[in-house]
């Protein structure tokens, strides 16, 4: 595989500016708030063309490696993309210029961060969110005016090392509609970065069907292996499939539609997952397509230490079950176990433990 590295170019003919803004000849400036893997990746492509002035916001851990190493991105085909000397801070003052700001932290982080950006953003700023779960955008609006549109990024994003940073799956990003000339200009450099982008009217779908694939990320962390290996194995892939049928009974009951990011529709991904090894692998080739790297940015924090998503991916199941006073015992004990790793517990699953995790959920609602 050829790898290749390209810098952003300030020379290169201004296209994009003609196209949506032909009455400003000053780069569009963007903010990045949450400069981990997804953030720098999206940064760094951006940074590519003269159009953006990317700036990133990050922690001063962060901004020390991306001085002593810059940060590449390395896409789909290996092709490697590098900003040299990125603009870093780490404090919110900067964001008073930024035309577009891009919030790329973790759902859980929202609660902390977003009552900070009120203080910092210009009224005309647009505001992208980004983060997985379901109900984002009026979290956002609890507290921000401005603007704020919604935006779903399907594939993952693995730091390799110092500042490099590989996309490991493929899929379409998904944004809300929007006629903005700032959404368009940053839709078109993406495509010519090959990130591929859709965008929708309604994000509800879009959020509940990307929470649906999200659900693994939970399995594949405890499971501490990676995706590729654990979607091969079919414990894991059942106990999979019963979290989701827990989730696609629950948005059929309130009459809620999923979004499909695959080729086939959601309702037929758990018949799928629960078929046996030899004719998954012929079937899901395409979901097996995937970096042998691969695993889910769970697996990430629980590695670092840090408090997860679930309370906003499983824990979303498990709340939705709640409000019609029903149980998702699947999702519930994975939140349960995510939980008791997060507070320093050897908890590992195995697919023996996953087996016996599947028959205690059907045990429970057997008994009910």
């Amino acid at each position: 595989m050829t790898l290749f590295v390209r810098s952003a170019n300030k020379n290169a003919v201004v296209e994009l500016l003609s196209d949506f803004s032909a009455s400003s000849s000053t780069p569009l400036r963007v903010a990045i708030v949450g400069a981990g893997a997804i953030g720098c990746y999206l940064g760094t492509m951006l940074s590519q063309s003269p159009v953006f002035e990317v700036f990133f916001i990050g922690r001063e851990r962060m901004a020390l490696e991306a001085a002593a190493y810059g940060l590449t991105a390395q896409d789909l085909h290996g092709a490697c993309y590098r900003i040299v000397s990125p603009a870093v801070y780490t404090e919110l003052e900067v964001l008073r210029d930024a035309e577009l700001v891009l919030v790329t932290v973790k759902a859980r982080d929202l609660e902390s961060v977003l009552p900070q950006l009120v203080h910092h953003l210009s009224a005309d700023c647009i505001v992208v969110a980004l983060q997985n779960g379901v109900s984002i955008k009026p979290l956002y609006q609890q507290f921000l005016t401005q603007t704020v549109i919604r935006a779903i990024v399907p594939f993952n994003v693995v730091k390799i090392s110092s500042g490099f940073y590989a996309r490991t799956t493929g899929s379409d990003m998904v944004w809300q509609q929007t006629a903005d000339w700032r959404i368009q200009a940053v839709l078109t450099q993406l495509q010519r970065q090959g990130i591929k982008s859709k965008q929708q009217d309604s994000m509800k779908a879009v959020e509940f069907g990307k929470l649906l694939l999200n659900l693994n990320n939970a399995i594949n962390a405890l499971a501490d292996i990676p995706l590729q290996q654990q979607l091969l194995q079919r414990p894991y892939r059942r106990l999979l499939a019963a979290a989701m049928l827990e989730l696609l009974d629950l948005c059929r009951r309130f009459q809620m539609d999923t979004y499909s990011f695959t080729s086939i529709p959601n309702s037929y991904i758990p018949l799928l997952l629960q078929s046996p090894n030899w004719l998954f692998k012929r079937l899901a080739k395409k979901m097996l397509a995937i970096s042998p790297d691969a695993r889910s940015s769970m697996w990430d924090d629980l590695q670092a230490g840090k408090v997860t998503e679930i309370d906003f991916l499983n824990g979303a199941v498990v709340a939705l079950a709640a409000q019609l006073k029903l149980d998702a015992p699947v999702n519930r004990l994975l939140v349960q176990l995510v939980k008791r790793k997060e507070q320093g517990e050897l908890v590992r699953l195995c697919p023996l433990h996953a087996q016996q995790l599947l028959q205690e959920a059907l045990k429970h609602l057997s008994s009910r």
